[in-house]
């Protein structure tokens, strides 16, 4: 095989090409996605949550995968519908075209190595006759694998006896170190390296079409392990040429950050920081002296609202069922003391040094120096645009307080103060803002940045950060012992179909820098592979249909909250008539005036009796007949002690649910997440939020609400929860839409 180039750059650099090369290609994505069915074939199974295909994988290849990657390859089989949810057996199974599929790859991989192993044993054995051929082979593969494993791409001329530009190599990764230890492995004495050296040579040669056929696959199985984890060289080098950056952490990511936030969604920021400090990337992290007032304020207010009552293990569990007044750190209180006997003051204890919290996750506090007037004029002027967009784009929103959204624009003005005029990007303008505020983030990239920033967005979202920092950041999940493990595997070196695309561009980089001192181009080449991995996260972000959804809820949310106080209000005028009937009853008594005084007394049974009050999907008769009443299936003829209804047929309610509702709250969480990523109309999202509605009802225990949320869902809902293997949700909305 003929030079790619002349080999002017070191190996480091050779595999940065490489690591891009195979970025820009979706590869890792293919090789997950492929390992899938490979485990199914292979494994027993059950076959139901992204565990199950993690320990598999790990079994058959010593690969560790990350579980989200493993739920994005589950999902995306599912809709290409190589993947099927067997409701009989209550698991996923292949298709019978999939599993057909993957059996013929991994026989075609087999016949392959059959052919190339015969035509070189037979065509090496006049000078290693007397050497077993499984020692033979076993020591060839030994020394390819450690070769692919230290030069990528290039061992392929690394192999090749007529290249002659690895010859002064030196150290572990020269080629007659790497045979040494090959020989070792294998039980061959080091006396044979000239024979075995000359054998090896043969099977690299490029005059057998089976064997070029099997070191492509070699090179793809390499492509492959390469982009599931890089090595430690590699990833360095990447960290080492990453821009300078400050990054200025909102509030919110702080609560997640120092454990005092209850949404287990929110680990990302944990992990994402933990990281950044971890690799030492050129980056600073800050938090603003009014977050840190913002944060303090929060913690007394909610220690004073937990103080109020002495919370047991049983009532915190009560107040979990319905948290929607809760701030999170009350709900993040109510979680460990559900567990946990725990006092108010021994939980926020932790939480008295916030800026030694801090220091020790490498945050350091910012502190303004004193403010212009022009400067606090503009703070107010935004301020004030800040709260008009609001009410115009999320009128349902609950109005954020004054000190909230002057601490948004103070920490906005500082991370803009902090750009460079003419930024490539978030990661590329010197300064940026992680929050996941959506609200916060939405008026950045419609109104402050355009108009008052450098154009270049400052908000960005912990996930987006740390899928876009990935490959810099990224432990190495993968050993050495794992490639060498799997790197003739059939199964393995069978999947993905781009090789000849990535050594085209791996030639396309090495021709493009061939120029410049490396140093150069290993930070341009950094560069431009991190601008393309910040383009693909916001790409993949989903934040237009995550504040569609969250705005639904929202809305969901106000109507219950205008039921509520619609119903109060209720309450009182009811109150105050029976008060006022019992005033005037008792007048006319003293005045001798029974016959008026029956009379009210008449009207207030009928009162009693029952108007039924039906507000929205609630009815109330009157509270002081025996009590409030829901109702939620819509037909109610009468309600409450001794109400009749004349003229009128009910029939029989078939959506009664006969489901557990903790496990089906559960599921209707995962329901939900799956149609926000598939909704693409109003009706999708309203069944969204009649799905979150349901869960909220489950939570509670509300039977009837549930019902009624899930049949308002529809049919939509009924195919991906089937789809998706949500079995206890599937049958409930069977149930409430009387199937």
């Amino acid at each position: 095989m003929a030079p790619l180039v002349a080999p002017r750059f070191t190996k480091r650099f050779r595999r940065l090409c490489q690591v891009a090369a195979i970025s820009g290609t979706g590869r890792s994505q293919q090789v997950v996605d492929g390992l899938l069915p490979v485990a199914m074939v292979y494994g027993d199974g059950p076959w139901r949550e992204p565990e199950d295909w993690i320990s598999a994988i790990e079994s058959l290849f010593g690969l560790s995968l990350p579980e989200a990657d493993i739920l994005a390859a589950r999902d995306r089989a599912v809709q290409a519908k190589t993947l099927i949810y067997s409701t009989f057996r209550s698991q996923y199974v292949l298709s019978s075209e999939a599993h057909g599929a993957t059996m013929d790859q991994i026989q075609s991989g087999e016949d392959l190595e059959r052919r190339a192993q015969a035509s070189w044993l037979a065509e090496v054995e006049h000078f290693v006759s007397d050497q077993s051929s499984d020692a033979l082979w076993s020591c060839l593969l030994a020394y390819a694998g450690k070769a692919f494993l230290s030069h990528g791409m290039d061992a392929v001329r690394l192999l090749d006896p007529s290249a002659s530009e690895f010859a002064d190599l030196t150290g572990t990764d020269a080629p007659e170190a790497l045979l040494k230890a090959a020989l070792s492995e294998s039980g061959l004495a080091d006396s044979l390296l000239p024979e075995i050296s000359q054998a090896i040579a043969v099977f690299f040669d490029g005059r057998n079409v089976d064997r070029v056929e099997y070191v492509s696959e070699l090179v793809n199985s390499t492509f492959n392990f390469l982009a599931l984890g890089l090595d430690d060289e590699t990833r360095g080098s990447l960290a080492k040429n990453a821009p300078a950056l400050t990054i200025f952490v909102d509030t919110n990511v702080i609560y997640s950050i120092i454990g005092a936030h209850a949404n287990p969604h929110d680990a990302i920021s944990t992990e994402l920081f933990a990281l950044l400090k971890e690799n030492e990337l050129p980056f600073k992290v800050f938090y603003h002296e009014k977050t840190l007032n913002e944060l303090e304020k929060t913690m007394s207010a909610a220690g004073d609202r937990l103080r109020q009552l002495h919370y047991t293990p049983a009532l915190s569990r009560a107040r979990l069922s319905y948290p929607r007044a809760m701030s999170s750190i009350e709900m993040r209180y109510h979680q460990l003391n559900s567990e946990v006997a725990t006092s108010v003051d021994i939980f926020l204890g932790r939480y008295s040094n916030l800026p030694l919290l801090l220091a020790q996750q490498g945050f350091t506090i910012f502190r303004e120096s004193d403010t212009s007037q022009e400067e606090s004029r503009k703070r107010a002027e935004l301020v004030a645009e800040y709260k008009a967009y609001m009410a115009d784009k999320y009128p349902s929103h609950r109005e954020k307080p004054y000190a909230t959204l002057d601490h948004d624009v103070a920490v906005w003005l500082a991370t803009a103060n902090r750009q460079k005029p003419r930024g490539k990007g978030p990661l590329f303008s010197g300064a940026l803002l992680v929050s996941a505020d959506n609200i916060l983030r939405r008026f950045d990239r419609d109104v402050l940045s355009p108009a008052y920033g450098s154009g270049t967005w400052i908000v960005t979202r912990p996930d987006t950060l740390a899928r876009a920092l990935r490959l810099f950041l990224a432990s190495s999940r993968q050993s050495d012992a794992a490639f060498s493990q799997i790197f003739a595997m059939p199964e393995f070196r069978g999947i993905g179909h781009d090789r000849n695309e990535i050594v085209s561009r791996v030639a396309a980089y090495l021709a493009t820098y061939a120029d410049l001192p490396e140093e150069t181009a290993t930070k341009l080449l950094a560069n431009d592979l991190l601008m393309s991995r910040v383009k693909e996260a916001d790409r993949r972000d989903g934040t237009f249909e995550r504040i569609i959804q969250e705005e639904l809820v929202r809305e969901n949310e106000a109507l219950l909250e205008e039921r509520e106080a619609t119903l109060a209000q209720m309450r009182r005028v009811a109150s105050n008539v029976k008060q006022e009937m019992a005033n005037i009853s008792g007048q006319l008594s003293a005045r001798g005036e029974s016959e008026l005084v029956d009379r009210i007394e008449k009207l207030e049974q009928l009162i009693s009796r029952g108007f039924p009050m039906n507000i929205g999907k609630v009815v109330m008769a009157n509270e002081y007949s025996g009590g409030y009443f829901q109702n939620t299936q819509n037909q109610v003829g009468a309600q409450g002690p001794n109400a009749k209804a004349e003229g009128f047929t009910q029939q029989a309610d078939q959506r009664q649910l006969a489901a557990d509702m903790p496990a089906l709250a559960l599921e209707l969480e995962r329901l939900k997440e799956q149609l926000v990523l598939a909704a693409s109309s109003s009706s999708d999202y309203q069944a969204v939020a009649e799905i979150q509605a349901a869960r909220e009802a489950a939570d509670e225990g509300d039977e009837g609400g549930v019902g009624q949320h899930l049949a308002n869902a529809g049919r939509w809902a009924l195919d991906v929860a089937s789809r998706i293997g949500t079995s206890v949700a599937e049958a409930a909305i069977r149930q409430a839409l009387g199937m």
